[in-house]
């Protein structure tokens, strides 16, 4: 039996921060079904995007801008960021 590692069980969570919470609320409406079904899940709170993923950084970062270029949504018009929730340590 393998046992799996913490970091392959809990995704990395990220923020994706738009210009206003009404680009935020729209974008999501329209990307939402598409998101999960194809990179991981997604929530949104006023201005900004939380998704859980378990995509490599590097992964996530060239799919996130690819995703969102579908929707004319260019990179100056948003930020990316990891969060720490989502990731902790059992030292035992």
């Amino acid at each position: 039996m393998k046992f799996r590692s913490i970091f392959e069980i809990v995704p990395n969570t990220w923020a994706i921060e738009f210009e206003s919470r009404d680009k935020a609320h729209s974008v999501y409406d329209l990307a939402k079904r598409k998101y999960d079904t194809e990179l991981g899940t997604i929530t949104v709170n006023n201005n900004t995007w939380y998704i859980g993923t378990k995509l490599s950084d590097e992964e996530f970062e060239k799919e996130i801008v690819d995703f969102l270029k579908q929707f004319d949504i260019s990179s100056v018009q948003y930020s990316v960021s990891k969060t720490k929730i989502g990731k902790f340590w059992m030292p035992y």
